[in-house]
């Protein structure tokens, strides 16, 4: 039942943004293919290849940013602060449920739009470019697909893994102050409040901090233990899922 409530209340907004990708990438698509016939688009096939994946990813995690926000404003705490939490609430389910089943629903909300916004800019992006593959020989062809599933896999894991952090921060920011909105504004504090800090504590103590830029995670050199990708890796999953627990303790000692 909260499933479909879920999916109704934010169904609109993921509407609008599939109806922007879309049209954004058949103008971009047509840009390029006029591009292609005036013979603008030329170069090695490792640079058009890093020409896709660069942009396949600004507009993957521009998308995971975004819909984080939007989706994590939607939650137990946004119901309570409309006033028909009191009717949720005075339902046969316990308040668990109601804090679970809105994350996991937003949680699969967010994976499928960023798994499509992935898939379909690549592909626009690879299509846009087809002239220049094609004079590819077969062999040079398959190896570079192998490259790009594994670089498309990597890709798509760490935007999901920054997106459930912030989402899950959102999400319990909402909860605890009970309002959609509220919750979006304080989230954003405690990231650029995190920002601050950990720009004091490099510049100042020589202490480095875990980036919430997940896309970083074996770009840069390994300064400390923790800063280990893997270990990141589990600490941030570990953040993530502690989120919609927290917000399940509150929901279940709050009055209302």
């Amino acid at each position: 039942m909260y499933f479909w409530k879920y999916w109704r209340d934010t169904r609109r907004g993921v509407y609008i943004y599939l109806g922007l990708l879309i049209l954004s990438a058949f103008l971009w698509v047509i840009g390029m293919y006029q591009a292609n016939r005036m013979g603008h688009i030329s170069g090695d096939p490792a640079t058009l290849w890093m020409m896709d994946v660069g942009i396949t990813f600004a507009l993957s995690y521009l998308c995971g940013l975004v819909m984080s926000f939007a989706t994590g404003s939607n939650n137990a705490g946004a119901d309570i602060g409309r006033g028909t939490g009191d009717f949720l609430i005075t339902r046969p389910r316990s308040r668990r449920y109601f804090v679970w089943a809105g994350w996991t629903a937003g949680l699969f909300e967010i994976l499928g739009l960023i798994t499509f916004t992935t898939l379909f800019v690549f592909a626009m992006s690879f299509w846009a470019t087809g002239p220049v593959w094609r004079q590819l020989a077969s062999p040079a062809r398959f190896t570079i697909a192998d490259k790009g599933v594994m670089d498309l896999m990597l890709m798509l894991a760490t935007i999901v893994l920054t997106a459930a952090v912030i989402y899950g921060l959102t999400y319990f920011m909402g909860v605890l102050l009970r309002g959609g909105q509220r919750g979006v504004i304080w989230s954003l504090a405690v990231m650029f409040g995190y920002s601050i800090i950990g720009s004091l504590l490099k510049q100042f103590a020589g202490i480095t901090l875990p980036s919430l830029n997940l896309a970083d995670l074996a770009s840069h050199p390994v300064q400390h233990w923790y800063l280990e990708p893997r270990i990141q890796i589990v600490g941030w999953s570990m953040l993530a899922l502690a989120f919609p627990f927290a917000a399940q303790v509150v929901l279940e000692r709050s009055d209302i």
